[in-house]
């Protein structure tokens, strides 16, 4: 007997429908039963042998099915079943319209068959089976029935994350849908976080399509962290299903922290929780101008960074937030050695103009200001989701200023999950 079965064939999703198993009745093969005889065999001699009874026919195998059949709009999630009473299954095919079959396991005992394989979204699917009773008479049944066709699709994708990578001790897992969510509840439902060691963490809802992860305190290095988007075949709310799962795994650094004390012009950088150097630095010279109705102002914001990108050379002009080149206080130019801490274009740089004010005053647009020396050994030491913790400035860095995920306390972070 060959058992088969179908792939995909199409792209899936979640939402496991409850099945209630349908009998399907399956009609016996017809056969002779003989009626009461009278105890001898055609032509035998009278008066002798005794009268033998004749054995009752075995009840004819019964298959049921979940779904029932002309089921619609299941889940492509759906596990498809069949099971037999009053005997054994013989085969089992569920085919798509195309006739590709679905992969399925038949248990030992040959009493039930299951899919082993997600379906596909919008396909019809037909499902035969055979089964024969304890006399070897045999039913047959078949059924069709269809899976959900979505209106919608997202899929999400995880930002600077990549598999196999490794991430500063402030990074936090980022989950970006690229259609907005109206059922965050489910959604979140479907995303996995684990951790070697384990370690405690929440999920916060940045907007409707961007939602982070992060634990109460800085990874411990050496933290092997694997995450799952599982949305294929869910329902995340108005005909917008999940298109395909996502996964990923990725380690924990070493603990790399520079914290910057504004009312000493310094950095203090800490390796493994080490001091190792003690950095000059000229941050934003503060106060602020009217451009065109629009308000620019030159403090760098205090609050945890994480580090988000490098650049060995990155050309930084004021015109990206406003400011004209040709204002008094704008500017163009090509910036080594720049690695940026926020979204609205703080970085880390060379500054060689600035290196009499570094360690004293602040001077810039906003940016650290560090010598060229220094912003060698620091870009090519800090990582991906290290720490630039600043401290003392007026202003505070933003929850969506990149990864501004640090600045909440574990109680204010807690509340942007959906399942709380």
């Amino acid at each position: 007997m060959s058992v088969q079965a179908l792939g995909r064939g199409g792209r899936a999703k979640l939402a496991v429908a409850g099945l209630a198993l349908v009998l399907a009745t399956g009609t016996a093969c017809s056969g002779s039963v003989a009626g009461a005889g009278t105890g001898f065999a055609d032509g035998g001699p009278p008066g002798q042998g005794t009268p033998t009874a004749t054995k009752p026919a075995a009840p004819p195998a019964k298959l049921a099915f979940a779904p029932r059949a002309g089921a619609r709009n299941i889940s492509p999630l759906t596990p498809i079943k069949v099971r037999v009473s009053a005997g054994t299954l013989d085969s089992v095919r569920l085919v798509n319209e195309a006739g590709k079959a679905v992969k399925g396991r038949l248990s030992a005992d040959r009493l039930s068959w299951q899919t082993t394989e997600e379906l596909g979204y919008a396909k019809t699917y037909t499902l035969t089976a055979a089964a024969s009773n304890a006399d070897g008479q045999q039913a047959r049944s078949s059924a069709r029935f269809s899976t959900v066709t979505p209106d919608n699709y997202t899929m999400p994708s995880f930002g600077q994350l990549h598999d196999g990578g490794t991430f500063g001790v402030g990074m936090p897992i980022t989950v970006h849908l690229d259609e907005p969510i109206s059922d965050k509840v489910t959604a979140e439902r479907s995303l996995r976080v684990t951790t070697t060691p384990k370690a405690a963490g929440s999920w916060f809802w940045i907007d409707d399509q961007n939602v982070h992860y992060r634990p109460r305190k800085y990874w411990t290095p050496g933290t092997r962290v694997s995450v799952q988007a599982k949305v294929y075949g869910v329902h995340l709310g108005g005909g917008l299903y999940g298109q395909a799962d996502q996964s990923l795994s990725f380690t924990i650094g070493r603990s790399q922290v520079a914290i910057i004390q504004d009312s000493q012009h310094m950095m203090y950088v800490y390796l493994s929780g080490k001091r190792v150097r003690t950095i000059p630095v000229s941050m934003g010279r503060g106060g602020s101008i009217t451009v065109k109705g629009r308000t620019i102002d030159f403090w760098t914001r205090s609050g945890p960074h994480v580090v988000l990108e490098k650049y060995a050379v990155r050309e930084m002009s004021s015109e990206s937030y406003g400011l004209p080149v040709d204002d008094p206080l704008g500017y163009k130019e090509k910036i080594p050695l720049a690695t940026r801490i926020s979204g609205a274009g703080e970085f880390v740089h060379a500054a060689s103009w600035s290196v009499g004010d570094q360690g004293f005053r602040n001077v810039s647009h906003g940016c650290v200001n560090i010598s060229p020396a220094n912003a060698d050994w620091f870009y090519r030491t800090f990582r991906y989701g290290d720490i630039v913790d600043i401290r003392g400035t007026p202003m505070r860095l933003a929850l969506t200023d990149g990864l501004g995920d640090w600045t909440l306390s574990w109680s204010a972070w807690l509340k942007g999950s959906a399942l709380r």
